[in-house]
């Protein structure tokens, strides 16, 4: 058997929890491990996002960008 433990939460987010996972036909556990690699996901969207941002106000990043955008369709023309 796994090691399990319990989690104290609201009745309404239990509830919550036991909708979700009937409708997905999954247990509390899986829908807890889904929603957290959910979470990490758009953390790291974010993250990218973010970057992306500071990338397009850098000259250098840009310039660099440019060259191997020029280098890829220079190897696709052939």
């Amino acid at each position: 058997m796994a090691d399990t433990t319990t989690v104290k939460v609201q009745t309404t987010t239990r509830d919550l929890l036991l909708k979700v996972g009937a409708a997905r036909r999954q247990s509390a556990d899986q829908v807890i491990l889904a929603a957290l690699a959910a979470m990490g996901r758009d953390e790291r969207r974010q993250l990218a996002a973010a970057e992306a941002r500071a990338i397009k106000d850098d000259p250098v990043d840009l310039a660099e960008i440019r060259a191997i955008q020029e280098d890829k369709a220079a190897l696709h023309a052939g």
